[in-house]
């Protein structure tokens, strides 16, 4: 009896342990949060830049899982002569055994002068890559073989999207200059996988982007 008891009480001791790392981990995670958006805020009054929380934004629409509550830190400023925004976003799936996991993003969206008609500019996997050798190039196709191998161009009206996605526009794709891009109305966007821990960084961040703005004719 003296033996299960304490094994039992070996037990509930683990558990209690378990319980206590675990509560500290959460705080450390918990501080570790304040102090980054605390960061990216004072960052922002420093810089003349907007800063948010939780915002909406019609763009959302066409990151990875739609997620129109996926927002976080939403930061908005003048650089490059241009209005950037970069934020935080997340959306999560959902395995077949029930649980999930939360993907973290960082946006860059770059506010155009004039409005467009919506454009793509995606990598190509490579099932897209088989469905391209067997099914050939779709009418977006820009006509540069190398482009069209490792890109494909997503658009409503192919026309256009050849009108805005020129000879430098396409070189600078080839030597990997600039991100996969999309752009609807005057809102030009792009997204990587990570959160924004320094603020420094974001002149980094949206310049490829701005890139790709400079590139489009007016």
């Amino acid at each position: 009896m003296d033996v299960v008891m304490l094994v039992g009480a070996a037990g509930a001791s683990v558990v209690v342990a378990l319980i206590v790392l675990l509560v500290v981990a959460v705080q450390r995670s918990m501080r570790a949060e304040r102090a980054r958006k605390t960061q990216l805020w004072e960052w922002s009054r420093a810089h003349g830049w907007s800063y948010t929380e939780r915002a909406r934004a019609e763009w959302t629409s066409r990151l990875p899982g739609r997620n129109p509550r996926g927002l976080g830190v939403v930061m908005t400023g003048h650089l490059g002569g241009r209005w950037v925004t970069v934020a935080d976003y997340k959306h999560e799936t959902s395995s077949s055994d029930g649980s999930s996991t939360t993907h973290h993003y960082i946006v860059i969206v770059v506010r155009l002068a004039q409005p467009h008609l919506p454009v793509s500019v995606l990598s190509r996997g490579s099932l897209s890559q088989l469905g391209r050798s067997l099914f050939g190039d779709k009418p977006t196709a820009t006509g540069n073989p190398t482009f069209d191998y490792r890109y494909r161009v997503v658009a409503p009206d192919p026309h256009y999207a050849r009108r805005l996605i020129g000879p430098q526009l396409i070189t600078a794709h080839l030597y990997n200059a600039v991100p996969h891009w999309s752009l609807a109305g005057q809102d030009l966007l792009t997204y990587h996988k990570g959160q924004l821990r320094h603020p420094k960084a974001i002149p980094a961040l949206a310049a490829p982007l701005l890139h790709v703005a400079e590139l489009l004719p007016p």
